[in-house]
């Protein structure tokens, strides 16, 4: 894609200011221990879409990118934790899920590979029993133990923690038996998605992404994403469905109009996602505001809640970039999927769907995962894998990253756990 190679460009001639700017970045907030970042990328703009800070998708790396990943991890562990050698996974409860448990597999094997105790502590008042076994997708058992606290310290039964390592964004509540424990827990339990809101970490996105803009002397509309809050939306409320499509028919108008003069010329569309929650779940791809206003029973049903039964309350319009990346053989459309430790890049994928087009959300039925070099034969064995990663996209998911250490110290800052 042209504008990617252009970017591309840009970055490798300015690569000492872009590196100077994100150091800069990174020594002024915490930048979270892990992330995943959705990309869209388009013939005219490339934008993160989804910043994960409890990424699942450990699985999906290849070896080359796991192994980066595990050095990556060792290089923060030791510096921001020296003591560390146990360290406590604190996974979701997703029972049904195999893939999920498959990533918490390989998250444990990573961190074990470059020397670590690790073990899998389950948060749940609901569990009785001391120990729980999962199957993973790959037919693997994975132990997990119900974690303890005594005084300011949690446990397992045979096994204290150094540290714990969060993979469960609590989407319903911050959990009680973490908070104000003398071990350190990373990423805080502050930010799941009880706390999280989109709007707050695009408005922080944006702003970063308007500075590197200037860095590289481009448009910074090619790399930002519009992205507006609106509060109180009952899907089942005919009046608040009115209010909302009025709101996307003024995006749209906006978008038509920058299309004019930026010559791009398919038709403008948004997505209409939840404020909070991840797994693609209540999220729509409209047009028009008049396909809010005739949602069908079924669709309002999909828009009620999100992850854990969480009910959808506030919602954010955010402009639609479709993909442009395709893969022709197989007649499939695409979206990188970006891995970050401390806003380095580990690795990624493409999720891949066969049943969606370029202009609608992936991250839905019918995904599935294949190397960035689009699962070509050999191709990680060679570690060409590592090839397909363009500037633009390792740069932007940088900035997501960083966008998201951004959004943390502002939630914090507002008072911690959200009950």
């Amino acid at each position: 894609m042209e504008l990617l190679e252009e970017i591309h460009q840009r970055i490798i001639e300015r690569s000492q200011e872009v590196e100077s700017w994100i150091e800069k970045h990174s020594r002024r907030v915490r930048v979270p221990l892990y992330t995943s970042v959705d990309l869209r990328a388009s013939s005219y703009k490339i934008a993160p879409v989804d910043t994960n800070v409890f990424p699942a998708g450990f699985n999906n790396l290849c070896p080359v990118f796991r192994e980066r990943t595990a050095a990556l991890f060792k290089d923060y562990l030791n510096r921001n934790y020296p003591y560390v050698q146990n360290i406590l996974i604190v996974p979701e409860l997703l029972t049904r899920n195999l893939y999920y448990w498959e990533n918490i597999f390989v998250l444990k094997t990573i961190l074990e590979s470059v020397g670590f105790k690790v073990e899998i502590g389950l948060v749940s008042d609901e569990i009785r029993d001391d120990v729980i076994k999962f199957r993973t997708a790959g037919g693997k058992e994975l132990i997990c133990y119900k974690i303890r606290r005594k005084e300011d310290q949690v446990f397992i039964s045979h096994f204290v923690p150094d540290l714990l390592l969060i993979n469960n964004d609590f989407s319903l509540k911050c959990p009680e038996i973490l908070k104000n424990i003398r071990q350190p827990v990373d990423p805080p339990v502050e930010i799941g998605w009880h706390s999280r809101r989109k709007n707050v970490h695009f408005e922080f996105y944006n702003d970063l992404a308007v500075e590197l803009a200037k860095i590289l002397e481009i448009d910074p509309w090619i790399i930002t994403v519009e992205t507006v809050l609106e509060r109180d939306i009952d899907f089942d409320s005919e009046e608040d469905r009115n209010r909302l499509a009025d709101k996307v028919d003024l995006m749209i108008d906006m978008l038509e109009n920058e299309y004019k003069k930026r010559k791009v010329e398919h038709k403008p569309f948004v997505f209409v996602k939840s404020n909070s929650g991840t797994y693609g779940m209540a999220v729509i791809s409209v047009s028009s505001g008049e396909e809010i206003r005739r949602l069908n029973a079924e669709g309002r049903k999909r828009m009620r809640v999100t992850k854990s039964g969480k009910p959808v309350r506030d919602v954010v319009i955010q402009e639609g970039i479709p993909t442009s990346i395709k893969d022709t053989y197989n007649n499939v459309v695409g979206e990188p999927v970006v891995y970050l430790v401390e806003a380095k890049v580990a690795g990624g994928f493409l999720r891949l769907n066969r049943e969606k087009t370029e202009f609608d959300n992936l991250n839905t039925r019918g995904m599935e995962f294949v190397c960035i070099s689009f699962g070509r034969e050999g191709a990680c064995e060679r570690r060409e894998c590592e090839g397909f990663f363009p500037a633009a996209y390792q740069v932007v998911s940088r900035v997501a990253s960083i966008a998201a250490g951004y959004e943390i110290e502002k939630v914090i800052k507002e008072g911690t756990c959200r009950d």
